[in-house]
């Protein structure tokens, strides 16, 4: 049999149908046996045919070529596993590029609050701390008043001349504390009793001071206020009421104690401010009574009260007079369509009349307490008296039945002072063992002076010569007046 007529081998029929094709080799089969013949089909259709037979046997090659490689399992894992990896570590990338992202934004957020957190109080105690987060306020009330514009606890600091800091240290309330703002001690009562006095240290006092000076000096009170007004004094109160048939003394109890923090920051936002810089300003300008504690080797000062005007601080007795400016203008209306005079100086109240308002005055002090009550005050009945002209009228300490006058009895047992203290020195005329008996002289001089300035020559002639006598300084009145 010659080469051409033996049958393929299996391995050759496989090389020959990759290298022609499937289609192409079965065709030649069919044209070799004599089941297709090239005739029937055209020159052209044979060169399609060709291209299309080495086309599917370059593809049948590369397939065959493809799927021999894949047929290598193990470079298939290896491809797996390498791709495998490949997202591992672009994953692991990913996380770690989300998590340095958060981190920055976290650190970025504890950045901007702790920037805010200085700049800013965001928490002052509690009970107290509900307006903080409101910073609206009334521009047009603030600029008519020409008070201060200040915002925020960054401007209020500032224009106070304090750190935010010191601004929030001032201004953080606690029930138990183991530092006081204040200084507290006791004066004697003209009744016997004691008064408790608290004194702000420096830095309160500074921002207290500020207060006082660029809003409550800048807002005006009624009339009928004469306590802690420029340019009024006790003789001015005293001088509204003399030469008059009967006068009547009312006082206010618990003055300073009854006006509580919300009182006082109500008026700071009527005046325009918001409740943010109100509530900060109201704190400066209160305090809760304390008591202090020992507890180990610490003092604490205890709240034993609400926030309230403390007796000392400077802004106390303007903020009162600002805040009864509707009790003065209630009494004041009610004393004039009675035919009565009406004034007040701090807690105390006075009216007086002629002969014609006697009869009107149970109904007017009926009254005056409905309208005290109604203003949120309480009068001390213990306080309360009728002082007919028959009798000695006082006003704030100071004489007014024919005109503003000492008590002469108190006026002749201090001239006797003066020259016992003259004769004898100081220490042997203290019987009373007060703690600073000079300046006790001058106060009242002082005082006796303010009243009848008529006396102040008597006066000065004794006061030079205890100081010449004793080497004391004079009060700066007297002193200018030795010297002209």
């Amino acid at each position: 049999m010659s080469k051409e007529k033996r049958p393929l081998t299996r391995e050759e029929w496989i090389q020959k149908v990759s290298v022609q094709g499937r289609e192409a080799t079965i065709r030649e089969e069919m044209i070799r046996l004599g089941f297709w013949t090239e005739s029937s089909i055209s020159v052209e259709e044979q060169k399609q045919q060709q291209l299309e037979d080495e086309e599917r046997a370059r593809l049948f090659a590369e397939l065959r070529r493809l799927q021999a490689k894949g047929m290598n399992m193990p470079e298939v894992q290896r491809l797996l596993q390498e791709v495998r990896q490949k997202r591992i570590e672009a994953s692991r990338q990913k996380r770690e590029e989300q998590k340095a992202e958060r981190e920055w934004n976290r650190q970025e957020a504890k950045i901007a609050w702790e920037r805010h957190r200085a700049s800013h109080v965001i928490y002052a105690g509690e009970g107290v701390s509900g307006g903080l987060g409101k910073t609206e306020c009334q521009l047009e009330k603030l600029q008519q008043a020409q008070l201060p514009i200040v915002t925020t606890a960054e401007e209020l600091a500032e224009a106070m001349g304090l750190t935010v800091s010191k601004l929030k240290w001032l201004t953080y309330h606690r029930n138990t504390a183991t530092l006081s703002h204040y200084i507290r001690f006791t004066i004697p009562k003209r009744n016997g009793g004691e008064r408790e006095i608290s004194a702000p240290k420096s830095t309160l006092r500074q921002a207290q001071a500020w207060i006082k000076a660029n809003i409550l000096d800048h807002l005006p009170v009624h009339h009928a206020a004469q306590g802690f007004v420029p340019g009024k004094s006790i003789v001015d109160n005293a001088r509204t009421h003399v030469g008059q048939t009967a006068v009547i003394k009312m006082d206010l109890q618990d003055f300073f104690p009854c006006i509580h923090f919300y009182r006082v920051r109500g008026l700071f936002q009527s005046f325009g401010y918001s409740e943010l810089i109100s509530t900060l300003l109201a704190l400066i300008c209160t305090e809760p009574p304390r008591r202090a504690v020992t507890f180990g080797d610490k003092v604490y000062h205890v709240a034993i009260g609400d926030r309230q005007l403390p007796q000392g601080a400077c802004t106390s007795p303007g903020l009162t007079n600002l805040l009864c400016r509707r009790l003065d203008e209630r009494l004041a209306g009610l004393a004039a369509k009675h035919g009565f005079r009406y004034s007040r100086y701090a807690d105390d109240l006075t009216f007086s009349c002629d002969e014609a308002g006697l009869p009107q005055i149970g109904a007017l002090m009926k009254q005056v307490r409905r309208i005290v009550a109604f203003e949120g005050f309480t009068v001390n009945e213990q306080k309360t008296s009728v002082l007919r002209e028959t009798s000695r009228q006082t006003v704030t300490g100071i004489v007014v039945n024919e005109k503003v006058n000492v008590n002469r009895r108190e006026w002749k047992t201090f001239r006797a002072l003066l020259h016992n203290v003259e004769k004898n020195g100081l220490e042997a005329e203290n019987r009373w063992g007060h703690p600073r008996f000079w300046d006790y002289i001058k106060g009242y001089a002082s005082h006796v002076r303010m009243v009848r300035p008529d006396l102040e020559g008597k006066l000065v002639d004794q006061l030079r010569a205890i100081a010449a006598k004793h080497q004391l300084p004079l009060p700066g009145w007297a002193k200018e007046a030795v010297e002209s």
